[in-house]
């Protein structure tokens, strides 16, 4: 045999006797849900983190680099929201056409403030589909006028939501002092 043929021979073992472990070891994909609300909750710390560098130490380059940084990241991940890209797009391009780094951090920090109110939205909105009525299904007989009011079902006891802390404003871009 030459190297070549062992080479073949090597690389079609190999495919064919690992094939079927790589199948078992897959990841499996997080439920789109739990997904979003941890891109919203990472954007909160974001935005949280620019809003210290904008306001307390005046630091805007850092605040923008901050906040292009983290939309430049989450926006491949959000591939199942085409609607958020678009915003994180429109936000990056309008950022970049500004010549001011504090009017660029502003822009970016509204940026961030829509995609996480677009993906609250959506999460929100996805509600499973009504079961359809079979067509031989009857619907059921209309309540008399003197029967007593139907009592609703009990929901499930909703478990208690940790407070969310207020967003932190963000200070509008300083105001240039022209000299008299």
């Amino acid at each position: 045999m030459t190297t070549r043929n062992l080479a073949v021979l090597a690389l079609v073992a190999a495919l064919g006797w690992s094939a079927p472990a790589r199948a078992a070891d897959e990841p499996k994909l997080p439920d789109v849900k739990a997904f979003d609300k941890l891109v919203i909750d990472t954007l909160r710390a974001v935005h949280n983190k620019g809003a210290d560098l904008y306001n307390e130490g005046k630091d805007f380059a850092g605040a923008y680099r901050v906040y292009q940084g983290a939309l430049l990241t989450v926006r491949p991940l959000l591939a199942h929201r085409p609607d958020a890209q678009k915003i994180i797009d429109t936000g990056l391009d309008d950022a970049e056409k500004e010549a001011d780094v504090s009017r660029k951090a502003f822009l970016l920090h509204g940026t961030i403030e829509g995609v996480r109110k677009n993906l609250k939205i959506a999460i929100n909105d996805t509600k499973p589909a009504p079961p359809v009525k079979k067509p031989e299904e009857k619907a059921p007989d209309e309540p008399k006028k003197t029967d007593p009011p139907m009592k609703k079902a009990e929901e499930p006891a909703k478990k208690a939501e940790e407070p969310k802390p207020a967003p932190r404003p963000v200070a509008p871009p300083p105001k240039e002092v022209k000299p008299k």
